[in-house]
């Protein structure tokens, strides 16, 4: 259901994205009642001499280089039942988790940054400015469909769920799809998405 772009010019290895794309599956799933099979992560890496996308920042064009802003951007469905005050705690968490898999900085909570492994780093500004994540954005999802369902409004997830356990069911069982089978394991030990159902 949601979808999240990660467009970044800082390299991230392949267990860093991963990592970030796990922290930001389980935020999201816990956060607002989705099965993690909805959770769609994507990572663009920006390199400046093969990507024609031009980014201004203040008015002024930005290189899309080491140094370059690194940001992610969310389309999620919106509705009475999410409100501005979840989606910055979101924002929050998932800038949280970034610091933490690429500076191995722990934030404090209040929106300050840590110390990498209990130590004041020696990188230099502009390796940590290279590392530092310049937005989380969230913009909305008008209506679609995935994985051959509706997706649900805000705050109708159970009855989207239970609608769809049938078909889920015979996903996994007569085309023998490991998601589907995934999407039904996960219902049965996440309490949250069980009592959905029940």
């Amino acid at each position: 259901m949601p979808f999240y772009e990660i467009q970044h010019t800082y390299p991230l290895s392949p267990s860093q994205q991963q990592a970030i794309a796990q922290h930001i599956t389980t935020l999201h799933s816990t956060t607002f009642l989705t099965p993690s099979l909805f959770v769609n992560v994507v990572f663009q890496h920006l390199q400046s001499e093969n990507h024609r996308t031009t980014y201004f920042l203040a008015g002024q064009p930005v290189a899309h280089n080491a140094a370059g802003p690194n940001r992610i951007l969310g389309m999620v469905r919106q509705g009475p039942s999410r409100t501005k005050a979840d989606f910055d705690r979101l924002a929050k968490r998932i800038e949280d988790a970034w610091d933490e898999v690429v500076s191995g900085v722990k934030g404090d909570g209040n929106g300050q940054a840590g110390v990498a492994n209990g130590n004041v780093t020696s990188e230099s500004n502009l390796g940590r400015k290279a590392k530092k994540l310049h937005l989380v954005a969230f913009y909305p999802m008008l209506a679609a469909r995935e994985a051959g369902t509706v997706i649900p409004g805000p705050g109708e997830e159970a009855s989207w769920l239970k609608d769809n356990m049938a078909y889920f069911k015979s996903q996994a069982r007569d085309y023998d799809d490991d998601d589907f089978k995934g999407l039904l394991e996960e219902v049965e030990r996440r309490d949250d998405l069980k009592a959905l159902i029940s």
